[in-house]
């Protein structure tokens, strides 16, 4: 009897600690848990066919998806789309809809939507995102769960562009939303996150999406701020006192959280590379040798030491990471030489040198102030005197988007189609030379296999031609987070699409 009763009370307890531990298990997993991030720069809009700036695109990826995503590495994989086809003249696309993909007010991911998505990019996206898709002549619903692309010719980039993690031009969003919301100023996608609240130009509120279709992905973060603060030196002192959890340093940030045992920094080796933009519409910069001028008057590994504090390596359109792209010993005016940049300003018609304006993104980044200010320098050298015209980035994007500028200097994210590395921007400079409209048609109509090959050759020629931009450097990047984050894993790319993955304490 007593053993019974020593067997059954032993059972009992055993019991109670299960109970417990399963309460214990239910409070964690249900537990609040809120993740405050600082960014630089804010949003222009939250219509993802509407920006051509990389710091706008970063709210844009944690709400909305798109039918795939392309790897690093190039690979295809599925999102929103589970499957998809191609016919034999590689015009035309067929994907399958995922299963159980749901936007975040629960409604289900149908053909109606992804036809509405793109159409509204085909007539009311803003040029650099409508180029992303140039090949495209429409899109079409099959049934309610699939949908037929079909393109103007073949496009070998075109499931790398529809890979984007960035979405620009590629989002899904749902039809029956945005007939009642403006997607310039709400969100509501399929992404792990859901848009809450906007305060403009103070914070973006965002929770975890309950309805988010991918059970593989762990979304710790049960709410998500970001928080729109200028100056770095604001956000540090936010890290240190625990106002903000995480941010993205700059270089001399990085510097200054250097030994701080509380706060951890990660370097990322990234694809963005600082670019200085010519606007060939007008004279004397629709002048190649003007223009080769000017690319052999910049003295790249000075720009990276002192613009980018070391922290970077010089770079052609297409960064040095990719192997396929052309060796910068290989191209003739990546190179610094102050001589031949003279004798060719002098066969442009200007021996005596020539007054030009740089459009300049103030406040965006002190990387770029300081490249500006040694573009200034560097170029002088040569006899071309640059006045910098310091614009807010609201100024800064109406005078790229109308080409009202001489030079401007830009910054390029990661592009999953590498032609974009390469791409001429519509409308912001002057017309291709035909010579390169002929080599990038070839690439694009040319098999899958042999793109980057073709992709190799339009960048010598670019290089040739320095057009349509000249290329200086590719920035390394970091994160810093104080210890109440465990992990966060930022790729090269610099997406924010991390954030999804923060492991919290």
């Amino acid at each position: 009897m007593r053993s019974t009763v020593r067997r059954f009370t032993g059972l009992l307890a055993v019991g109670i600690l299960m109970m417990a531990s399963i309460s214990v298990a239910q409070s964690q997993s249900n537990k609040t848990s809120s993740l405050v991030v600082a960014e630089d720069v804010v949003p222009q809009t939250f219509d993802p066919t509407q920006s051509s700036q990389i710091r706008t695109w970063y709210v844009w990826q944690l709400v909305y998806e798109g039918l795939v995503r392309a790897d690093a590495d190039g690979k295809i994989v599925p999102v929103l789309a589970s499957k998809w086809s191609t016919d034999a003249s590689q015009t035309a696309y067929e994907f399958t809809l995922r299963d159980g993909a749901k936007f975040s007010d629960g409604s289900p991911v149908v053909a109606d939507d992804v036809v509405f998505s793109f159409q509204r990019l085909i007539e009311r996206g803003l040029p650099y995102a409508k180029d992303r898709f140039k090949s495209l002549d429409s899109v079409s619903k099959v049934n309610d769960r699939s949908v037929r692309f079909k393109l103007k010719q073949p496009d070998a980039g075109f499931l790398l562009n529809l890979g984007s993690p960035f979405v620009v031009g590629s989002a899904i969003l749902s039809q029956k939303w945005a007939q009642s919301h403006d997607p310039k100023r709400e969100m509501m996608g399929t992404g792990p996150f859901q848009m809450v609240s906007y305060s403009p130009n103070t914070q973006l509120v965002l929770k975890r999406n309950d309805n988010y279709w991918n059970k593989e992905v762990d979304v710790q973060v049960s709410d998500l701020t970001i928080r729109y603060m200028p100056e770095q030196s604001a956000q540090i002192a936010a890290l240190k006192s625990g106002q903000i959890d995480l941010m993205f340093p700059s270089a001399e940030s990085k510097l200054q959280l250097k030994g701080n045992p509380a706060i951890t920094t990660d370097a990322v080796s990234s694809t963005n590379t600082v670019r200085l933009n010519i606007n060939t519409n007008r004279a004397p910069f629709s002048n190649p040798d003007f223009r080769r001028a000017m690319s052999l008057a910049l003295n790249r590994a000075e720009i990276v030491q002192g613009a980018f504090l070391g922290e970077g390596i010089p770079s052609a359109q297409v960064p040095p990471s990719y192997t396929w792209a052309p060796k910068l010993s290989d191209l003739k005016y990546q190179k610094h030489d102050i001589a031949q940049a003279k004798a060719l300003l002098a066969k442009a018609g200007y021996p005596n040198g020539i007054d030009i304006t740089l459009n300049h993104l103030a406040g965006y980044a002190t990387y770029l102030d300081r490249f500006a200010e040694l573009l200034k320098t560097q170029m002088a050298q040569a006899g071309i005197r640059v006045t910098i015209q310091a614009n807010q980035n609201a100024v800064w994007l109406d005078k790229q988007n109308k080409a009202d500028y001489e030079i401007m200097d830009n910054e390029y994210a990661y592009q999953a189609d590498p032609l974009f590395y390469l791409m001429p921007r519509p409308g912001r400079q002057g017309p291709n030379p035909p010579e390169l409209s002929a080599l990038i048609a070839k690439a694009q109509s040319g098999a899958a296999e042999d793109y980057t090959a073709q992709l190799a050759k339009v960048a010598q020629m670019e290089d040739d031609l320095v057009f349509p931009d000249i290329t200086v450097a590719a920035r390394n990047a970091w994160v810093a987070h104080s210890s109440k984050v465990l992990s966060a894993k930022p790729d090269s790319t610099l997406s924010r699409t991390f954030l999804s993955s923060v492991v919290l304490k």
